[in-house]
């Protein structure tokens, strides 16, 4: 079912002149990544991951996501199935840690019509979010003063208030006779999952996994250190690198050289033109440096050097000594 609906979302997209990318094919893959597909559309770069059921997450899939939508500056769109109870409602937003997870039907809407979701699932229930503004408007229009709908609702005026001022959202059964009280269907306001704001702090990231890095890896990470970087490392295998590098979590935001994502090979045998198409392709998408850091008997196949990847050899990395040479050793490599 998940194959069937990511085939769905591609055409769709792929309707909407959207450009798509998929790491595998449709048919045979189940994808182990933070995302099933990336998406991309003028600067915008948007990755897209269905889920069977919201209540099954995988702790590692969701750290990434969100750890990914901030280093890279995409934005996650999450498909949902499933909850633990039932299939998830159309025109309705489920957040699962902080993420928002909808139907592909509320997708189909969204871009096809325009049309975003106006519920807020929660635990125990939802609410609508109403636009005050207009509710105010269309009361005013009907005569009906606020101590007169609080009462037919059977709420304090000050809760009619903060429906009216947007402090506060009706639940649904609330909202429903807010409905009908004023006579229309069309005072909801929409939500814009393409601007969610996802919040995710860099020093969250499990510690352990860094006890779980390679000597290789290790000594990696120690020269880095030493630079002055800030690395954040993918050990768990849910994003198709190993590692992206920026100066320091507080200058993501702002861009320019950073941040750099990089694959790492102490292995002859790992060095394969998949994974240098793999940097290629995100190096495309995302406008930003792929990097390939090698140990030093490495040898790079003829064929995968002209995938225009910047490779370093962990010697060269030693002979770093601040930032400014690490630029220029990148730059020069």
């Amino acid at each position: 079912m998940t194959n069937t609906v990511l085939e769905k979302i591609n055409n769709l997209l792929r309707k909407a002149n959207f450009e798509t990318f998929i790491l595998g094919n449709f048919a045979t893959k189940k994808s182990k990544f933070c995302f099933d597909l990336l998406v991309k559309k003028d600067d915008s770069v948007f990755s897209v991951k269905v889920f069977p059921n919201i209540d099954n997450l995988n702790p590692a899939i969701i750290q990434d996501i969100k750890s990914f939508s901030l280093i890279l500056k995409s934005k996650p769109l999450l498909i949902g199935i499933k909850n633990r109870y039932q299939k998830l409602e159309d025109n309705t937003i489920y957040v699962r840690d902080g993420l928002p997870f909808i139907t592909f039907n509320t997708f189909e809407k969204i871009l096809t019509n325009n049309i975003f979701p106006h519920i807020l699932a929660r635990r125990g229930g939802g609410v609508i979010f109403l636009n005050g503004n207009l509710m105010k408007k269309i009361r005013e229009e009907h005569s009906i003063t606020r101590k007169e709908l609080s009462e037919q609702l059977g709420v304090a005026k000050r809760t009619v208030s903060a429906y009216e001022n947007e402090k506060m959202r009706p639940s649904e059964e609330m909202a429903e006779k807010i409905l009908n009280i004023l006579e229309t269907n069309d005072i909801f306001k929409k939500i814009n999952i393409f601007k969610w704001n996802i919040k995710y702090d860099m020093d969250d990231k499990d510690i352990s996994e860094e006890k779980e890095l390679s000597e290789f890896e290790s000594h990696i990470k120690t020269i880095i250190d030493d630079i002055g970087l800030s690395s954040y490392w993918y050990k768990k295998g849910t994003v198709p690198f190993k590692l992206s590098l920026f100066s320091s979590p507080d200058q993501i935001e702002k861009g320019g050289f950073y941040p750099l994502f990089s694959n790492i090979s102490d292995n002859q045998s790992n060095i394969n033109e998949m994974n240098f198409n793999i940097l290629k392709m995100f190096n495309d998408l995302f406008h930003k440096t792929a990097l390939y850091i090698i140990d030093n008997n490495i040898r790079i196949p003829g064929a995968t050097k002209r995938n225009d990847i910047h490779v370093v050899k962990i010697k060269s990395l030693e002979k770093v000594n601040d930032e400014e040479e690490f630029i220029d050793l990148i730059q020069d490599s």
